[in-house]
């Protein structure tokens, strides 16, 4: 395999971790201001609210009007407290049955309250609360109008006598200076986030790009073992590894055509090398029989199905080609082996390569045949169509089979080698 195959891959892996850092950084900082946002801001209108609530307790408790101030004859002379104290707009009092008993609006904010009346989606309506705490609701009309609306039920002994509602204008200067507080917070995390980053960084991408090396090796390796198992038989076989290369660019082709995923078009590529690895373990008596092989040798011979499984098995990354070795002999009508399995019940990626291993091998000369024209060839094909065949994906194939192979038949052992460098590129390393 081509050495820049592998510095292209490792370059890539090293690209995409920096792509993953960097958007990794700008998602945690996004997160982690987003909480800062809403958990100060939450903070701040729980103090004006706390606030507000204590003063009010305050007025109540020692100006002693929890009863009388649902008393309409008598809390006029006792609420303009609320207004004068705790910045009110204006106060509403309601009994326990909600009934309004008494409002009173400042004097001083006439202006402010005319800004609450042309906003009222934005106040909300108290009017079926039935917390025993108070409620309150945040408003910015624009940057230079903040309110908090509050809702404030008031007992004795534990009977709720009624309900005061109003809405308190929010010191200007204090949200400006929380909004600096809160900007600051965030900016200083940011930049804590992004200083760690910068610290850090030099230590996880040297242990990432070695790893992405190692990861490279290790499918080198594992390429490097598949080509010469799948060597290895063919040489045994047809005394050619032009076999491998021919069915592999063939097999693609078609699963390009048939719009393959991409995983299932690594597994056929694995499967294609390796289908026929049992072999390794079928004698040459047999294996390079020039005539009819009886059927004793013939149930021999076809024991090199499980016989690839079991070499196969023990390594993971070779795993998936089983789908390939194991059922590439079916047929579709059930008449095949191992298994004797049909349709559907056969891999996709075994349906594909039955075609296109027959094909090859029509096509090819062997020890114990001529070579069948290409036109032959495609009548065998055509002649076993819903039988060993899908016709399906038959009829995909027939439609690229002439010019895939006149292109791919008069390609010399290092042409083929080079265009199978491009798939495992492709699908491989580019991924």
């Amino acid at each position: 395999m081509d050495k820049k195959i592998f510095e292209i891959r490792s370059n890539n892996i090293v690209k995409s971790f920096i792509l993953r850092l960097f958007f990794s950084i700008v998602f945690l900082s996004a997160l982690i201001s987003f909480f800062i946002y809403f958990y100060q801001q939450s903070t701040f209108y729980n103090t004006i609210a706390d606030n507000i609530e204590f003063y009010v307790n305050k007025e109540l408790r020692e100006n002693k009007i929890n009863d009388k101030i649902f008393d309409k004859q008598v809390v006029k002379e006792d609420i303009s407290t609320f207004i004068q104290t705790l910045n009110f707009i204006y106060i509403n009092i309601f009994n326990k049955k909600r009934e309004l008993v008494f409002n009173l609006i400042s004097k001083e904010k006439k202006g402010k309250y005319m800004i609450i009346q042309n906003n009222p989606s934005l106040f909300k309506s108290y009017s079926k609360y039935t917390g025993k705490e108070m409620g309150y609701n945040f408003i910015k009309v624009d940057d230079k109008n903040y309110f908090i609306q509050i809702y404030y039920p008031v007992y004795k002994d534990n009977i709720l006598l009624g309900f005061i509602e109003g809405v308190s204008l929010v010191n200007l200067n204090m949200v400006k200076h929380f909004e600096t507080i809160k900007n600051t917070t965030i900016l200083i995390v940011i930049l804590a986030i992004l200083l760690f980053a910068l610290i850090i960084f030099p230590l996880i991408y040297i242990a990432y790009k070695q790893l992405s090396k190692n990861r490279v090796e290790l499918l080198k390796s594992n390429l490097q073992i598949l080509n010469a198992l799948g060597n290895a038989v063919a040489l045994r076989d047809s005394d050619t590894n032009e076999h491998n290369y021919r069915v592999t660019i063939y097999a693609v082709n078609l699963a390009q055509k048939l719009a393959l995923d991409k995983n299932e078009i690594k597994k056929l590529i694995k499967g294609a090398f390796l289908h026929d690895v049992g072999k390794i373990g079928i004698s040459d008596n047999i294996l390079l029989k020039k005539n009819k092989l009886s059927s004793e040798e013939f149930e021999i011979m076809k024991g090199h199905v499980l016989k690839g499984i079991e070499i196969i098995k023990n390594n993971a990354w070779l795993e998936d080609s089983k789908d390939v070795i194991l059922y590439h002999h079916e047929r579709y009508n059930g008449s095949g082996y191992p298994r004797g399995v049909k349709k559907e019940e056969i891999p996709m990626v075994a349906r594909i390569f039955s075609i296109i291993d027959v094909f090859d091998a029509l096509t090819s000369k062997r020890p114990y045949k001529e070579a069948f024209s290409y036109n032959e060839s495609i009548e065998i094909l055509k002649k076993y169509s819903g039988t060993y065949f899908e016709p399906e994906i038959l009829k995909e194939f027939l439609e690229i089979s002439s010019d895939l192979y006149n292109e791919v038949n008069i390609k010399s052992s290092e042409e083929l080698k080079k265009e199978l460098s491009k798939i495992i590129k492709k699908y491989f390393f580019n991924s």
